[in-house]
């Protein structure tokens, strides 16, 4: 099981590297964000959850898929924001460059608290393994209730996650 969790973690990274690397012409800049994403991402270890060992999603965020770029704007502004200054930059030139697919094995999600968004994260199944999905780049904005959206954001991609995957891998 070790090594299957090891594998989606790496087609994970891979899946989000793929923006830049299949890109005809990247910048600078979103190849910068890319190296900054891949140190702060290719060292994490992923653990298996289940929906049970955590509360329900509350009403702190109203939680949207990201099926628009507008949306993946959002989502690569409150991401980026674990990043301070010129890395920001890079980090948001990097994930504005994500296509999603509708049949991808990435979903990602924005959280809006008070009409603003303020968090986000993502499901990412891989296609062979459809019964595990990975739980990852759960990101809130630097708010006093950082760890509250952080909290209502994983409890909502878990229950989610839940409702379609048997083995759940929170990272």
């Amino acid at each position: 099981m070790h090594s299957q969790i090891t594998q989606l973690l790496a087609q994970k990274n891979v899946w989000m590297a793929s923006h830049i690397t299949d890109a005809e012409f990247p910048t600078a800049l979103s190849k910068q964000g890319l190296a900054l994403y891949n140190t702060a991402h290719n060292e994490l270890t992923a653990n298996s959850v289940q929906a049970s060992d955590f509360a329900s999603p509350s009403d702190l965020l109203s939680v949207y898929p990201v099926d628009c770029h507008p949306l993946t704007i959002r989502f690569s502004l409150v991401h980026a924001s674990q990043w301070q200054d010129e890395e920001s930059e890079a980090v948001i030139e990097f994930l504005t460059q994500i296509m999603l697919e509708t049949d991808g094995p990435a979903q990602l999600f924005v959280g809006f608290y008070q009409g603003k968004p303020a968090a986000c994260g993502m499901l990412f199944t891989n296609p062979d393994t459809p019964n595990d999905t990975l739980i990852s780049d759960i990101c809130a904005l630097p708010l006093p209730n950082h760890d509250e959206l952080v909290a209502a954001m994983t409890s909502w991609l878990i229950q989610q996650a839940s409702d379609k995957s048997e083995s759940l891998w929170l990272c």
